[in-house]
Formats: structure tokens, C-alpha cells, sequence
């Protein structure tokens, strides 16, 4: 049995899943189970390739999936249905904003199990804010307030390589992960909420993305360098604020506290879930799907996500880590009403596109060639990209 996981920016994931995969093959010996790991965009184009030419290109057995790409890989009749042989998704065990994407079309059956999240939220050193922030819950609720407090905090002396904002996990170019959290709080978005039309060059939505490039024009952020890459977690005495979706390596002894993300004081905001799935082809899917329930027990889940500081989606277990996390209180505002990537079969595309579009500008922000208007025209050519996908389905 093969599984294709997605890579990451912090190796604690894959150090843990191998561990978890030896405790695997002790318990089922039967099972032959071994793993290979691919980026976002490999993943994709190995899924595309095996669609093209299935004998050539074959499917690992179990396959880890951005929850909203489920829609689409089943319409392709590439995913196997799975509530059947889970007992988790047959009782759906998951929190309902969960749910909500993963049964947007059908209440009845499930293509894959959801497995973990994350929430960005912004994370703050207060030996850092002295002199620039003085209420910290008030003055960064917004994201004007935020990025007031970037322009008040000084280095401080003596200190080399220390920088206001850090964003780890980051490729080096602004993402779509990045913006869309500002994209949401502007009330804009990809598509119209009927989705009968892109909107990428609605106001709402260029503005979230200008949020975030403007960081990168005024230094704030410097895209393409050391420290968003994948090199893991950086450490969070080297900046004073840190925008990231997991909880850091020593959090509990950092002296970092947390707030919900700028502009989502009351709570809300981007959730990011991951799945597993059981390709439609393997010729064991009863050892495959006996793998994926394994991974969803109580223990296995809670292990897993705790070992790189993101949440469980097996419910009783998320629900025991909001009540033992120290930032519970915060977490549970970011959980109040979430926003989830949708899970139709344009999103995915869509998403494509927008990282296109953000991956173009960020080379011209890197090479002091930027101007506003090659983001207009990027949004316009993403937008009518787009809009041709409506159309097709």
C-alpha cells in the first residue's frame, strides 16, 4: 500500500506519520505500507497525469488532500466512497463547519475523511510592543491597527536579524493562504456566493491581496528570503509579531500570546482542513480504507496533530484540545463561524490561478518592478480565466 502525503514546511509532520505508519504495520503486518511525499502542485499534477493516463501513472492506494479539492477528484471518479467502511464519517464525528464543505452536495456520502486543520490567527511578543502598542486586544483587532503597530515597533539593540513581522511556512512569494484571510475580511472573494461568476477583480478582493503585496513593497515582509522557505517554524524571539496557522515549537516558553486575525476581532477567518482519501483504483481498498479508520482513531488523530501544533478534525478529540489549549478562549472565537475553501470543482482551478496571478507579482514586488496597475491586470486575466471555468461546468 502506497500513500502520497503533502509536504510541509515543518518536518514534525512527516517525522510523526512515520512514526504513526510503524505503529501501522505492527498492528496490521498483513499490510505492506510505506510512503512518499509530494508538494501541492506535484500532487496535483500527478493526480492530472494519472486522469490522462491511468496505466502509465497510477495512484498511491491512500492519498492526503486539501479538503475542497474533494468535489473535483470525485467527479473524475478518481476517489472512493468511504462512509461505509469509516465509522467516524458514517457517525460524522467532525465539527459541523467541517461537514458543511465536506457534504456541500451530499449529506448521505463521503470521498475522503477529514484529518487535520489549521487557523491562522496573529501572535504578538509584548516585550516586543512596549513603546508601540499599548492594548494589544484593541489596537490590532483591525488590520489598520496592525499595520500601524508594524510602522511603531524598533528593532531592539543590539539585536541582528530581528524584523517586526514574520510569516513562516511561506514559499517566498505571497500566497493564496496569505491573502484570502484579507480578501474574506474585506467581504470579497473568488466567486460571487451563488458562484455563478468569478469575482477576482471585484474591489473587496483586489484590495485583500493589495493588503498584503503593500507589506512586501514597504519591507515589512521580504519575499524569496531565508526565513519563508521551508525551513521550519522560525523562532519567535526573533520578531514581534508572527502570523502563522499553528501553534510554534516552544510556544509555552516564549512569552508569545495570540489574538484572532486582524480584522476578524470577534472571530472567524480562514480554517485550512486536509483530508484522507482512498484513490478509486487501488486493488486493496478494503487495506486501504482500514488504514485511513486507523488514522481517525481518538488516539492516532490526537497524536498526529499535536506532534506539528494543529488540530485534530475528529471531533470529541478537537473539542478535548480546545479545552486543555491555554489559548482556548481565542481558539474558540476562531472557530465561531470559520471560513472554509469552498469544495466545488472550479475552487481548486481558481485557487491555481490566483497563485499564478500572486506568484508574478511577488517576482516584480522582489525585482523593485511592481506597480498597482500589474496587479489590476493580473486580477483581469485571472478573472476571465475564471469566468471561462464557470462556463464549463
Amino acid at each position: 500500500m502506497l500513500i502520497w502525503l503533502l509536504s510541509d514546511y515543518d518536518h514534525r509532520k512527516h517525522l510523526a506519520f512515520k512514526s504513526l505508519l510503524g505503529r501501522f504495520s505492527a498492528a496490521y503486518p498483513e499490510v505492506r505500507a510505506e510512503f512518499a511525499v509530494k508538494s501541492r502542485r506535484s500532487m496535483w499534477e500527478s493526480l492530472f497525469a494519472h486522469l490522462r493516463d491511468p496505466k502509465r501513472n497510477p495512484l498511491a492506494d491512500v492519498i492526503e488532500l486539501p479538503q475542497n479539492w474533494t468535489e473535483l477528484f470525485t467527479r473524475l471518479g478518481m476517489l472512493a466512497e468511504l462512509s461505509g467502511g469509516i465509522d467516524a464519517l458514517a457517525r460524522r464525528r467532525y465539527p459541523d463547519f467541517v461537514l458543511k464543505e465536506l457534504c456541500r452536495h451530499d449529506e448521505e456520502r463521503a470521498y475522503s475523511a477529514p484529518w487535520w486543520l489549521e487557523a491562522p490567527a496573529l501572535f504578538y511578543r509584548p516585550q516586543a510592543l512596549k513603546g508601540a502598542v499599548t492594548d494589544p486586544a484593541r489596537e490590532l483587532a483591525s488590520w489598520e491597527g496592525f499595520r500601524a503597530a508594524l510602522d511603531r515597533i524598533k528593532a531592539p539593540s543590539r539585536r541582528a536579524g530581528f524584523r517586526a513581522l514574520s510569516v513562516p511556512g511561506s514559499s517566498g512569494s505571497v500566497s493564496v493562504s496569505d491573502v484570502l484571510p484579507r480578501m474574506w475580511g474585506r467581504r470579497g472573494g473568488l466567486f460571487s456566493d451563488d458562484f455563478n461568476r468569478a469575482t477576482f477583480n471585484r474591489e473587496e478582493t483586489v484590495g485583500g491581496a493589495e493588503d498584503w503585496l503593500e507589506l512586501a513593497v514597504s519591507g515589512k515582509i521580504e519575499l524569496f528570503s531565508g526565513d519563508r522557505f521551508e525551513n521550519g517554524p522560525q523562532p519567535a524571539e526573533d520578531c514581534a509579531f508572527l502570523i502563522s496557522a499553528r501553534k510554534l515549537p516552544g510556544y509555552g516558553r516564549s512569552g508569545l500570546k495570540m489574538l484572532p486575525y486582524p480584522g476578524n476581532p470577534t472571530g472567524g477567518g480562514l480554517m485550512l482542513v486536509y483530508n484522507l482519501a482512498v484513490s478509486a483504483s487501488t486493488p486493496d481498498q478494503p487495506a486501504a480504507t482500514a488504514f485511513v479508520s486507523w488514522m481517525m482513531e481518538p488516539r492516532n488523530a490526537s497524536y498526529f496533530a499535536e506532534s506539528f501544533g494543529v488540530f485534530p478534525c475528529l471531533k470529541p478529540v478537537f473539542e478535548e484540545r480546545l479545552r486543555e489549549d491555554r489559548e482556548g478562549d481565542v481558539y474558540r472565537r476562531l472557530f465561531l463561524a470559520p471560513e472554509l475553501m469552498p469544495n466545488i470543482m472550479v475552487y481548486p482551478t481558481a485557487e491555481l490561478l490566483l497563485e499564478r496571478a500572486l506568484w508574478n507579482l511577488s517576482l516584480k514586488i522582489a525585482r523593485h518592478d511592481y506597480e498597482r496597475e500589474d496587479l489590476t491586470r493580473e486580477m483581469i486575466m485571472a478573472q476571465g480565466e475564471a469566468d471561462y471555468l464557470l462556463s464549463l461546468y
